[in-house]
């Protein structure tokens, strides 16, 4: 197999991500965010204070990575985590006033990065792309790997 090997579903995909994921941090970066921390953040605006395994779903990402990923956002004080009322071993993630501000904020640069990628790719091609990739993440493959 070749780096670009055409056959290799994974290895597409993991690249486009790698070269999307350095576009957006490019852009971010102006307001000292990566896009992994500013998905984090602006989940917690629309959905509210979630469990880490709550959030950890949500962006599909794996609890270790997304701790890492919490790591600076609680030293920059924009999420606080502490345990769930309901259960002590759960920590909840809660939003700050300065997480809210610092994702209003980011917003227009975060904007940007979407206009820089729909003009390249094409918003129809985007918007298709987004619901393939959505419909790749409701697959059942994870399920069936365990039978």
């Amino acid at each position: 197999m070749t780096s670009n090997d055409p056959l290799c579903n994974c290895l597409a995909l993991r690249q486009a991500s790698r070269y999307i994921t350095g576009m957006y941090d490019q852009v971010l970066s102006e307001a000292g965010l990566r896009v992994t921390q500013f998905s984090i953040l602006y989940k917690l605006l629309g959905l509210g204070p979630m469990t880490v395994n709550q959030m950890s779903a949500e962006l599909v990402m794996d609890r270790t990575t997304l701790t890492r990923n919490l790591k600076p956002l609680e030293r920059d004080a924009l999420v606080t985590t502490g345990p769930s009322e309901h259960d002590k071993r759960e920590r909840v993630i809660v939003l700050t006033p300065a997480g809210k501000a610092k994702v209003k904020a980011v917003l227009p640069l975060w904007r940007r990065a979407q206009q820089t990628f729909e003009q390249s790719f094409g918003s129809e091609r985007a918007l298709e792309l987004r619901m393939l990739l959505r419909a790749v993440v409701e697959t059942d493959i994870h399920e069936s790997d365990a039978e």
